[in-house]
């Protein structure tokens, strides 16, 4: 007997055992006997309960039923009379299955538990009727990163990532995507499409780890059974290829975390299930103010009373609700970058007349949010901190692990928690309301821990971090934070279930930036994306001193293009300023002023938004053509358009039947017309950008 779970753009079948036999956007009963099937769980384990251990895998593992529980489904599976049992929790929701994998240990001796996975089959199976089929039709879609170079999709055939059939047996190669430590986006995003050419057709499955993680692609076809179809499982890691092992003691379980499957027409509608799932159902941490931030291309940590309020002064001006002191504040000028991290005390010196807290209510006065940089997960050598007892830090082999610079404290120490909330109640009580949370360095793959092994020890210690984060939000209810990890290198949708928002690059180019919006607003959600603005930017390179404000300098930028630029990529998401405003002329100031305005007016638009790609996701490298972004609530589409090199000075963006089109910002009577299926619009110079009103039927 087949079951069907109907939601809004999916539909997923399941069989009497509960393995899912097909998913898809529309219903196809003729296909579900024609395929091998799967259990919805991956696992690999050894129980020691008597003279001799007892291995197995899923196979092992007999059907129990399933019982409807709140809004999830559990279907149970036992193995020997019920000495283990693993329980799979399915949701159902805005198009989106929702699955989580729990193992309990019921047995009189200790498991070894090798792997627990989420599995998803049922996929793309037309797609393998024929023998080469599924390399000609299907595409793997793959969010690839870089530091400054975040939310990079490609598009591969399953042959290119490493998923091919060797030979007439069973396949048993897979494409994997994973990350070995906590930087879950460092090189991937943990999130898959699958797409059919020939149909449109595209599956999405984002994974929602609390630290490591792999997701694999694979193919469920066996000997000597027809038919075969995708499948993608997701869990921290397997023994084999990670060296995940956790020891589950009689009465002990675990439970892999969330992973999200879904299936639509075509992209963007798949896209938009993901994100109405995580908007309604995951915790969103609500409301942040327009932040003016001084680092990025700005005063790169050097700090000082003049600077700041002059910067201060160019922020109220432009409309911002807050001031956050970067790097810097917290150690003398001139001092070494890792002094002090994790001592967290202001350093009054450093701003001349003005203590530290005077600082702070200079801010406040002018009734803004007041906010500074943290790096709460580490300390530095040179900190008193680090005078800690070991106890205090993750360890590798007996010693401190000691990465980039730091030492990186054991949440799973009820001291160590102590100690920064105390940290955070000193701040909070200066008059701090906003902390931007950096994480510019990791522990690596393996950490000293008793229970398991030093590559599950990682996940473990993650899960740990995770929870003083969700203690640390009970207790100060109104601090807003923000998650950096060395601009986007921990930016996956768990996490941003503890922060507010996400800052989603250190890029210090302003033309990258709309490549790494695209990508990024298909794992966050797009009011979570928090976009560096930084008109009239000093450049790293140029952090000392003003002499870069050259005559030619500043006639580089009279056209106000890089402005305009800048504040349409703000609109995107959650706009955080910074440059030296303080120096821009009147013309680009005004700019600035009415770009944040317009964000600040469209801001509930955005909370309730989809994002839509109408040219596809933009790469970093596309130095030539346009990009497209667009925000969707029902039938009003936000849309940036931006043209980087190249020669053509025209592009066609197809919208579907679209039936006004207003240029908002800058409003210079910008070329755009409405045609059949779409607009045109036509840009007078490279790097230029404009933001667009439409409404479509």
């Amino acid at each position: 007997m087949i079951t069907y779970h109907q939601t809004r753009t999916a539909i997923f079948a399941e069989d009497e055992q509960g393995r899912t036999v097909y998913s898809d956007c529309r219903r196809r009963e003729e296909d579900v006997s024609e395929f091998y099937r799967e259990k919805p769980f991956e696992v690999d384990f050894a129980m020691y309960e008597g003279q001799e251990p007892v291995y197995g895998t899923q196979s092992e593992f007999e059907f129990a039923g399933s019982k409807e529980s709140g809004s999830e489904i559990v279907l149970t599976y036992l193995l020997q009379g019920g000495k283990l049992r693993v329980q799979v929790l399915r949701a159902f929701s805005h198009g989106v299955m929702a699955q989580r994998v729990r193992i309990e240990n019921r047995s009189a001796g200790k498991l070894c538990l090798k792997q627990l996975y989420n599995c998803f089959a049922g996929i793309a199976g037309s797609c393998l009727q024929g023998e080469a089929d599924y390399l000609r039709r299907v595409e793997l879609g793959v969010v690839r990163g870089e530091w400054c170079g975040e939310g990079q999709l490609y598009w591969y055939r399953p042959d290119e990532f490493g998923l091919f059939r060797a030979s007439g047996h069973n396949t048993r190669c897979t494409a994997d995507i994973n990350s070995v430590s906590p930087y879950t986006t460092r090189q991937y995003s943990p999130l898959l499409f699958l797409r059919d050419r020939d149909e449109g057709t595209v599956w999405a499955v984002q994974h929602l780890p609390a630290g490591p993680y792999c997701m694999a692609i694979g193919l469920t076809d066996a000997e000597a059974i027809p038919g075969s179809m995708f499948k993608v499982s997701c869990g921290a890691g397997t023994s084999d290829k990670h060296g995940f092992r956790l020891y589950l003691q009689p009465g002990e379980n675990y439970e892999c975390a969330e992973s999200l499957f879904t299936c639509a027409g075509n992209f963007d509608a798949a896209v938009k299930n993901l994100t109405d799932y995580r908007r309604a159902r995951m915790k969103n941490c609500g409301y942040t103010p327009l932040m003016f931030n001084d680092y990025m291309n700005c005063l790169w940590t050097d700090l000082g009373e003049t600077e700041c309020l002059s910067l201060l002064e160019a922020a109220v001006s432009a409309g911002a609700e807050g001031y956050c002191f970067d790097d810097g504040w917290y150690r003398p000028k001139g001092a070494h970058g890792h002094t002090a991290l994790g001592d967290w005390n202001p350093c009054d010196a450093r701003f001349g007349g003005h203590t530290f807290r005077g600082m702070v209510d200079e801010i406040r006065s002018r009734g803004m949010v007041a906010g500074l940089w943290t790096e709460l997960e580490v300390c530095s050598g040179l900190s008193e901190a680090a005078k800690f007892p070991d106890s205090y830090f993750l360890q590798n082999e007996g010693e401190r692990i000691f990465r980039c610079g730091r030492y990186y404290f054991n949440f799973e120490n009820p001291d160590v928690c102590a100690y920064l909330t105390g940290k955070v109640q000193n701040i909070y009580d200066l008059g701090i309301r906003y902390i931007k949370n950096d994480y510019n360095g990791h522990p690596g793959c393996g950490i000293d821990a008793d229970g398991c092994s030093p590559y599950a020890a990682v996940e473990r210690h993650c899960r740990a971090v995770h929870s003083f984060y969700r203690t640390l939000r009970a207790k100060f209810p109104d601090l807003i934070i923000e998650n950096c990890a060395s601009g986007a290198m921990r930016a996956d949708a768990y996490t941003m279930q503890n922060f507010n928002v996400q800052s989603i690059s250190d890029c210090e180019e302003y033309y990258k930036i709309p490549s790494i919006i695209n990508g990024t607003q298909l794992s966050l959600l797009p009011e979570q994306v928090s976009v560096w603005v930084y008109p009239y930017p000093r450049i790293f390179w140029q952090m000392q001193g003003e002499s870069y404000l050259t005559q030619e300098y500043r006639g580089a930028q009279a056209d106000g293009e890089q402005t305009i630029f800048n504040m349409v990529n703000g609109m995107m998401g959650g706009m955080l300023l910074s440059g030296k405003i303080d120096r821009a002329d009147e013309a680009n100031m005004d700019l600035i002023r009415r770009g944040v305005a317009l964000h600040k007016e469209w801001r509930d638009f955005i909370k309730s938004s989809v994002p839509v790609y109408p040219l596809g996701c933009a790469h970093l490298t596309d130095t030539e053509g346009f990009i497209a972004h667009g925000l969707r609530c029902k039938n009003t589409i936000l849309l940036a358009l931006w043209r980087r090199g190249g020669d053509e000075d025209e592009l066609f963006v197809p919208l579907g039947g679209a039936c006004s089109a207003e240029e908002i910002y800058p409003c210079r009577n910008f070329d755009a017309r409405l045609c059949e299926n779409g607009l045109r619009a036509r840009f007078t110079s490279h790097n230029q950008a404009v933001l667009l009103k439409v409404c479509v039927r």
